[in-house]
């Protein structure tokens, strides 16, 4: 059995995160490109110290780059 580093473990937890923020937008927008801009965000943080608030940032830059865009909101 190998020993998780803490390393580790956050990183699966911000997949987790990011995996559910995705789910989200999919589900307020109408945009095939969801995925493909949740992970040009996500490599924005990939040097980040801090964790925690990677999602919440994600989720603004997605949803203000899909709101330029002119992606269609289904609420």
């Amino acid at each position: 059995m190998s020993a998780q580093t803490l390393d580790t473990i956050a990183s699966e937890q911000l997949d987790l995160q990011l995996t559910v923020v995705e789910d989200r937008l999919r589900q307020d927008y109408d945009d095939r490109d969801v995925h493909a801009l949740v992970e040009r965000e996500r490599t924005r943080f990939a040097a980040a110290r801090i964790h925690a608030f990677v999602p919440i940032l994600v989720e603004r830059a997605v949803r203000e780059s899909l709101g330029r865009r002119g992606g269609r909101h289904r609420r």
